[in-house]
């Protein structure tokens, strides 16, 4: 590989990628985005990044597998790796949007194949373990967030968590993908304490919840960009795995109050 301008070590929920590139820019970009993610280089994938078009379609990531080679592509990215020789290139518009949409792309690829997954939720840490809130837009993810925070307790994102099932059960790993709070994350895991679907509420309750209930919220929150019939089963398996686990329970939680945390361990 030829001696690049940059290069640059991100890990995220375990996953290590080495960032060599020519251009001066995006090595910029992903030093500042994911600077509590940054690690030495050496330690993970090792991904060759040229500046590609800045191309808007199509607009959601689409990942494709097959013989140890994976392809990951969007109209501002397209990448190829080959995960047995621990190598890939890629090419991609050199601003945080591309480089944000790719790192998704990748990771939650990375967490189906490991057992795990990406999810839609806001989670907290609160009393050393995780609490994860799973929910599609307007579900209140970010004002529960929000209140959490106010009241002291940690959030470790209030848009997408990081989950992934290991010797001692499933842990939480720090995220750097953020909604509206828009917050670096940090680099840090827990032990998964509860996972809680929420409900707007005008008085804070925690109420057991239907396993089908809970299983199709995880599989309409879970973050999946690959067609395939065996990625789709592995989604599921690990959905079915997690709720063994950890049942669900149902959250109702008023905007005005952060008495939840009282509730939640």
């Amino acid at each position: 590989m030829a001696v690049s301008r940059g290069a640059l070590g991100v890990a995220i929920a375990g996953f290590g990628v080495d960032f060599k590139s020519d251009s001066a820019g995006i090595i910029t970009i992903l030093r500042r985005r994911y600077a509590p993610f940054i690690e030495r280089p050496g330690r993970g994938l090792e991904l060759a990044v040229s500046e590609g078009p800045n191309r808007r379609e199509p607009f959601r990531p689409y990942v494709e597998s097959a013989a140890g080679r994976l392809e990951l592509r969007r109209g501002d990215f397209n990448a190829e790796i080959f995960s047995g020789a621990g190598r890939g290139k890629a090419a991609a518009a050199p601003n945080e949007q591309c480089l944000d949409a790719f790192l998704r792309s990748l990771i939650s690829w990375n967490l189906l194949e490991s057992g795990g997954l990406m999810l839609h939720s806001s989670g907290i840490a609160l009393g050393g373990k995780a609490y994860v809130f799973p929910g599609k837009s307007g579900a209140g993810k970010s004002t529960l967030a929000k209140l959490a925070l106010k009241a002291g307790a940690e959030v470790i994102s209030d848009e997408i968590n990081l989950l992934r099932p290991g010797p001692r059960g499933w842990r939480v790993y720090g995220s750097p993908f953020w909604g509206e709070m828009r917050a670096g994350g940090r680099q840090a895991n827990w032990p998964l304490g509860g996972i809680f679907l929420l409900k707007k509420a005008a008085a804070t309750s925690v109420l057991p919840c239907a396993p089908g209930e809970a299983f199709r919220t995880v599989m309409r929150c879970l973050v999946n960009f690959s067609r395939s019939a065996e990625v789709s089963a592995a989604a599921l398996l690990a959905a079915g795995r997690l709720l063994a686990a950890v049942p669900a329970r149902r959250l109702g939680f008023s905007k005005d109050s952060a008495d939840f945390l009282e509730l939640i361990g």
